[in-house]
């Protein structure tokens, strides 16, 4: 059956993989270098003593002295130096062999292996040294050191000095006893590192766990303390940030149901008791015609209730397709503007419009842009009190046109501007029938402004009103020509 590892376990593991893996190449490194130096060390011994032996022999040679006396002296040589020395003739046949190592019979045939390997080279006339390395890192070497025996140029003879690399591997045992000494006091310590991180890590990473369950129960007030100015400590935030940011997505789908079904419920039950009066007789005929025009008004705020989410769901699905062409937005800012003269002269509004008389083309959607202005001019005259002003105004800047419509009356809160533009959310949380709406249209228009690569904005001051300011690009010359034709 599957089991969670736990933080800790991994820590645990990998910081004593990594410190045994340091100790132990520690280890081998030194006791690879102890051994190179124990190795060179009795290489230059030994080198030394071919070296006295061969100017011995040419001396014998050059005075005269008897073979008692060079024998003795190589004897000597010998004992004092505790080794092996071999004399070997012209032929490489050792003809005098002294042994006074104590351990020479370990490693006596390792010996006559170098002598046989190097006899060659010796011959050459150079001082050469063979290494038997033995079986393992721990193993004590065998060195042979051989220089040749030279009379008027030619080679008489040859000798060898024998010898064993000893004391390494009794310090090599020390160190792997300071070794295990260690690695016990690494372990310890290694637990100890490896509780503590972990549980400064895992702490809030089960609070996030415990939190993460809360949200998928619908709990979206749970937020996590933050402890940390480090990662985790960035991860709390960007989850209390998601949190936030769900709790606000709740609110705002809790606030567009209640919304869209006070928005479809009215207007239904006004539709149906209208058209049950006027079936069973309690309207008059007379004043039929009244009331079906209520009922007729009250089948058009649905519908255009029904078209924004429509457009919605199309803007959900990516099926939102943009027609760009060439037209003059002037023009259309007219068009739109006569539509509202009504529900401006009914609020008694003071409407101040300032825009250029001649064209200002610019190269976008006509209809999805009439959606736009329609949408903010509609709110504009919601939102602005009886006998208000609703001002607009167009100006040119960067190769673009600021489109601006603004008006007195009720301000957006500071805390509520930054969510303006998102889907079903409203100022007023009340379902006010003075203010109609489903808090739709606005992010309607952003997502169509997006669509456009263009930039929209808000800024509501107490004193100032709302202003909505929007961009379009300026259409070039080429799109301009074209557009006359």
């Amino acid at each position: 059956m599957f089991r969670y590892k736990t933080l800790f376990s991994r820590i645990l593991a990998v910081c004593t993989g990594i410190l045994l893996i340091a100790i132990l190449l520690l280890n081998v490194i030194c006791a690879t270098r102890l051994r190179k130096n124990a190795v060179e060390e009795v290489v230059s011994r030994l080198s030394e003593g071919c070296s006295l032996i061969h100017r011995t022999f040419q001396e014998y040679y050059e005075t005269g002295n008897t073979d008692e006396q060079l024998f003795a002296y190589v004897k000597e040589m010998a004992e004092k130096r505790s080794g092996s020395i071999w004399i070997a003739d012209a032929y490489d046949k050792i003809v005098i062999e002294l042994n006074y190592d104590e351990d020479y019979g370990q490693y006596e045939n390792y010996a006559r292996q170098n002598q046989e390997r190097m006899a060659e080279k010796v011959d050459s006339g150079n001082m050469v040294y063979m290494l038997y390395e033995g079986d393992g890192l721990y193993y004590a070497p065998v060195v042979t050191v051989g220089c040749a025996i030279q009379k008027d140029g030619a080679n008489i003879g040859s000798v060898y000095m024998n010898g064993q690399v000893t004391g390494v591997d009794a310090v090599i045992s020390q160190i792997q006893q300071a070794s295990m000494a260690v690695i016990g006091i690494t372990l310890i310590l290694a637990v100890f590192f490896s509780f503590e991180v972990s549980r400064k890590i895992s702490k809030p990473l089960y609070d996030m766990n415990q939190a993460a369950n809360e949200l998928a129960k619908g709990n979206f007030d749970q937020r996590i303390e933050v402890t940390d100015r480090g990662e985790i400590g960035q991860l709390t935030e960007t989850f209390n940030m998601m949190a936030e940011a769900l709790k606000k997505y709740e609110d705002t789908r809790s606030s567009f149901v209640g919304n869209v079904s006070h928005e479809l419920k009215s207007p239904l039950t006004a539709i149906q008791g209208f058209i049950q009066g006027m079936l069973d007789g309690t309207i008059s005929q007379e004043e039929q015609k009244g009331y079906l025009e209520i009922v007729l008004s009250e089948a058009r705020r649905m519908n255009a209730l029904i078209v924004d989410l429509l457009d919605l769901v199309r803007i959900e699905s990516d099926q939102f397709p943009m027609d760009m062409t060439v037209w003059d937005i002037n023009e259309l800012i007219r068009r739109c503007i006569i539509n509202f003269i009504g529900k401006v002269e009914d609020k008694r509004i003071d409407l101040s419009v300032n825009i250029p008389e001649e064209k200002t083309e610019v190269r976008a959607d006509m209809d999805r842009i009439t959606q736009v202005i329609t949408n903010l001019l509609d709110n504009a005259v919601k939102f602005c009190e009886e006998g208000g002003t609703i001002k607009i105004w167009t100006y040119l800047s960067d190769g673009k046109v600021n489109i601006n419509i603004s008006n007195t009356g009720q301000i957006i809160p500071p805390e509520d501007l930054k969510y303006i533009f998102d889907r079903f959310f409203k100022v007023d949380k009340s379902h006010n029938r003075k203010i109609p709406g489903t808090g739709i249209g606005l992010s309607i228009v952003k997502e169509i402004i997006n669509r456009h690569d263009e930039k929209i904005w808000v800024n509501s001051q107490a004193g100032m009103g709302t202003v909505f300011t929007f961009t379009l690009s300026l259409a070039d010359e080429k799109d301009g020509k074209k557009s006359e034709k």
